[in-house]
């Protein structure tokens, strides 16, 4: 039976090599499709007396198969093609491509296995990171507003003091990160210096990022971020009294624990901040007696509570 069987495969192969030129000059680099294969396959679509110095390369990359014919005067021709089922299928994909781009096909006579046709594929656009790709978690972005106001108990170098705040921010611009404006005024605080008293006032504005820490039924945000005081001196019960103004920054950093509320936030929070520039109360007493230096402190802390307005 093997006797019979390579009997006939040489007698197929001798029998194509002598009608068509395409059987012998097709060669390939892999068993799946071989090249005897293809041979074999082409021997019923090519007409005997073909182009003389035509070959097709058929080259198996893994799910795919690139096929390249040369004919004499014209430029290569080259395709990849995806290829599936087994060793016969891909030989049979392989030989009509082969015979197509060598219009020796006669019309109706072979019926075609599917093969798709060549297209253009358009260049690749820019494509930003998580588009399209479900195994990438995107970003969310917010502009979800909150409109405060709240209450404050204050106490620093000079003892305990009480104030007022407003504020607008947007707590997730970018997933739990936000931002917040806040002006803020307490009572006016008073100092001895010398013969006299200064009154001190100082509106603060502060401009921090704020980091949700934890979001469940209670939310805990933590914010810090720079803050601008302005700050106010007048004096009473001095021989002459005088009043001045400065502008202080600082830093602040602040804890709030929030419970939303339909939409709407009621919160605690605790914060502080810091003067490092240093300013102190010149007090002059007199051509027969040195200056006398105050100096403000450097730092508050404050215990706040307020509510915010969400606004979609």
């Amino acid at each position: 039976m093997k006797a019979l069987t390579a009997l006939a495969l040489a007698a197929a192969v001798l029998t194509i090599s002598s009608r068509a030129w395409a059987v012998a000059r097709v060669s390939s680099n892999s068993n799946c499709p071989s090249s005897d294969a293809i041979s074999l396959r082409l021997m019923g679509l090519l007409p005997a007396g073909g182009p003389e110095s035509a070959s097709a390369r058929v080259r198996s990359e893994g799910d795919s198969l690139r096929i390249e014919v040369s004919t004499p005067g014209e430029a290569s021709r080259q395709r990849t093609v995806e290829a599936s089922g087994d060793c016969d299928a891909r030989a049979e994909m392989a030989a009509f491509i082969i015979a197509a781009w060598l219009d020796a096909m006669p019309v109706g006579t072979v019926r075609t296995p599917g093969i798709p046709p060549r297209e253009a594929r358009p260049m690749p656009k820019h494509r930003r990171s998580g588009d399209d790709d479900p195994d990438v978690e995107r970003l969310s972005f917010s502009t979800r507003t909150l409109l405060g106001f709240g209450a404050f108990g204050l106490a620093d170098g000079l003892g305990a003091s009480a104030g007022l705040a407003a504020m607008v921010g947007m707590p997730n611009v970018i997933e739990n990160v936000g931002w917040l404006l806040e002006a803020s005024m307490s009572l006016s605080r008073q100092m001895a210096a010398g013969q006299g008293t200064a009154h001190i006032r100082r509106p603060t504005f502060a401009l921090p990022a704020t980091f949700e820490l934890y979001r469940k039924r209670w939310l805990v945000r933590a914010q810090v971020g720079p803050v601008l005081g302005v700050l106010l001196v007048d004096g009473t019960g001095y021989a002459t009294n005088q009043s001045d103004k400065t502008v202080m920054w600082g830093a602040e950093v602040g804890l709030s624990l929030v419970r939303p509320w339909q939409g709407h936030e009621l919160w605690i929070r605790l914060d502080a901040n810091a003067w490092p520039q240093g300013r102190s109360v010149l007090v002059h007493q007199g051509p027969s007696a040195p200056n006398l230096v105050a100096p403000l402190p450097s730092w508050e802390a404050r215990s706040m509570v307020g509510f915010s307005l969400g606004i979609p």
